[in-house]
């Protein structure tokens, strides 16, 4: 990951499916809390795409953080689980179209 040079679409989209995978972990731990290893899960998966998006939509990540932690916090998690949903899939589209911005710029 290359901080010094703006953000390729490759590298957007693997730190996107990082951070899918481990929201695969937090809907298969629903409700069973979020011990210190979930915890290290979503913070490496994340940790990416903070740094690539920039402070500007790097708030999207750490909403979509909050709500993973609601599911794994909610005594019954259904809504949190719409709202980790709803998070992941703004976050998802505002990643694509950075890569989409990033292919541009090289062809």
């Amino acid at each position: 990951m290359n901080t010094s040079t703006p953000a390729t679409a490759d590298e957007l989209l693997q730190a996107l499916a990082r951070l899918d995978a481990a929201m695969l972990l937090v809907v298969r731990r629903a409700g069973r809390g979020c011990g210190p290893d979930a915890e290290r899960h979503l913070d490496g998966a994340s940790r990416g795409l903070r740094i690539l998006l920039g402070p500007d939509t790097g708030q999207m990540v750490n909403d979509v953080l909050d709500a993973a932690r609601r599911v794994l916090t909610a005594a019954d998690p259904a809504a949190p689980l719409l709202m980790l949903t709803m998070a992941r899939q703004s976050l998802a589209a505002v990643v694509h179209r950075h890569a989409a911005r990033a292919t541009r710029k090289v062809a």
